[in-house]
């Protein structure tokens, strides 16, 4: 039924031109909603993507300056951040470094009780004091060097309109800081608390995953050529397309690979492609005791056995997923993180060896193989369902059952939380840098350095452990670059988790558009441009 829906689009699209979009204003399809336009409370792309047009953070995604011009640590918990001149907020007011300490008292006071983006990341900070109006100092209980790539997360917000005391804001780790009341997230989404420093101006908010926006004419860095942006959210890829062939939208986000075939039969419209940061792998409860879902003739914990880690390993085709699945547009992985993420290790490639794959099954006790469920989030990732049923046939392949359950995110993601998967398919944006994920995810807990807080694995390595917690606390990048790399090594020898390869984002446009897509796979107006 796809492929025909898809054809009848094509069609379409070869006996008409693109409608022309209104003049000046860019029209986008997002894949997944924006969970709201308060910067404070969600993570996650979608967000992310329409959050930053209005939002502004002391740093960018890839580490590069923004609000802040440069920094320097004073002493091994002390970081001194210089600010950006001449910058003003959409309501007018000059940004300065008391709208800093403000926006850190904003991201630890818990609304409702609920923790923010940066709650648990802020941890280890004691202080945020502004020394001038353009620098702003943050004081941590011990070394904490990756407070740098958190700062990006810090969206900045305008205490100008905010019920302050007279005087300087007293940082405290509650958030309270003097402050009377901060704004809602409905004032958020109606528009009235929604003042940042960004390029845009929000006009509206849905949450269904519909915005308006304008251009800020005040805005200190370059002026977009757009004067408005659309953006909607189409969750179906066919709805995607047919929207984009119709005239509806300018640019789409992910469309199947299916697609990309006709785009390239069509010269009114293209694709542009970009190698990101996140990773798609397996994660595996290796808990001696047994794992949900994992059940073997004996009694024992098959996935606690790195034997049996490394025979799953060598059972998986990464690269004809990639050349089948994707036709090219993904990367096979080799190690956790995107191996062309800036400070990655060099590592081997992994082997495809599906007979030694079974020679391993047998050597760790498991000749006849054992059941496993296989859990996969549907409408997560690009053909995350399908690349789910091709692991599912390359484990059978070596005598592992597997009883694959494909679920719908929200579904996925509770049981995730609640630790009842023993096996499933995940994906992680290392927008933090290539130690990111295998920090929080493989690391034992430790709250004062921010390490180990998703660990499903239920992995623990005194040797990856000491590794890691040698790169939280290192300064010297070279030298912490150098941490990753021995607690990577680890982590590729034990295998808490399976690699299978690094996602590329894909954006559908019309052709006279020029597309600089984005590795943290963000949809921005600034990437995109007329020819």
């Amino acid at each position: 039924m796809k492929t025909s829906t898809l054809s009848a689009f094509a069609l379409a699209a070869t006996l008409a031109l693109p409608a022309v979009a209104q003049a000046d204003t860019l029209r986008m399809a997002f894949s997944s909603a924006p969970r709201s336009i308060d910067p404070y409370p969600f993570g996650g792309t979608p967000t992310a993507s329409l959050k930053e047009h209005v939002f502004e953070a002391l740093i960018a995604s890839d580490d590069s300056p923004l609000l802040a011009t440069g920094w320097e640590w004073t002493s091994p918990t002390t970081l001194d951040v210089s600010l950006r001149k001449g910058v003003k907020f959409h309501n007018g007011a000059d940004f300065t470094a008391r709208d800093v300490v403000y926006s850190a008292c904003r991201m630890m006071y818990r609304i409702d009780g609920k923790r923010n983006l940066l709650t648990s990341s802020m941890g280890p900070l004691t202080n945020v004091v502004a020394l001038d109006d353009h620098t702003v100092r943050f004081e941590t209980k011990s070394p904490y060097p990756i407070w740098i790539q958190k700062m990006k997360f810090l969206s900045i917000l305008s205490a100008s309109d905010a019920e302050l005391p007279d005087g300087p804001i007293t940082y405290d780790a509650e958030g309270n800081c003097g402050i009377t009341a901060y704004p809602t997230r409905d004032q958020f989404e109606n528009g009235d608390a929604a003042i940042g420093t960004g390029p845009f101006t929000i006009d509206s908010f849905d949450k269904v995953g519909e915005a308006t926006l304008t251009r800020f004419d005040g805005y200190w860095g370059e002026a977009s050529e757009w004067e408005s942006v659309e953006i909607r959210t189409i969750g179906n890829p066919g709805a995607r397309l047919a929207g984009l062939f119709a005239g509806d939208f300018d640019l789409i986000e992910n469309p199947t690979t299916e697609d990309l075939a006709t785009l390239d039969s069509n010269p009114d419209y293209g694709y542009s492609s970009k190698p990101s940061w996140r990773s798609i792998f397996l994660v595996m409860d290796v808990n001696g005791e047994g794992a949900p879902g994992v059940i073997a003739e004996d009694g024992s914990a098959p996935l606690a056995n790195p034997l049996v880690r490394k025979a799953m390993s060598l059972a998986v085709n990464r690269q004809a997923i990639t050349d089948r699945l994707f036709g090219g547009n993904a990367t096979v992985a080799n190690q956790f993180s995107p191996s062309y993420r800036a400070g990655a290790p060099e590592l081997p490639e992994l082997e495809y060896n599906p007979e030694r794959a079974k020679e391993l099954l047998a050597e760790a006790g498991y000749p006849n193989g054992f059941t496993v469920e296989f859990a996969a989030p549907a409408d997560r990732y690009a053909n995350g369902a399908r690349v789910a049923q091709a692991v599912t046939q390359y484990l059978s392949r070596i005598g592992i059952k597997v009883n694959l359950k494909t679920q719908p995110w929200s579904v996925f993601a509770g049981k995730r939380k609640e630790r009842e998967l023993g096996l499933f398919l995940y994906g992680w944006g290392h927008t933090q840098g290539p130690a990111q994920m295998i920090s929080f995810a493989f690391a034992s807990r430790d709250k004062d350095l921010g390490l180990g807080s998703s660990n499903y694995s239920n992995y623990t390595s005194a040797e990856f452990d000491k590794a890691i917690r040698a790169w939280a606390v290192e300064t010297d990048q070279a030298k912490a670059d150098m941490h990753v790399a021995d607690a990577m090594k680890v982590a590729m020898d034990d295998l808490p988790g399976i690699p299978l390869y690094y996602q590329h984002s894909i954006w559908a446009h019309r052709s006279d558009l020029t597309v600089d897509g984005r590795q943290d796979e963000r949809t921005n107006a600034a990437m995109v441009s007329k020819k």
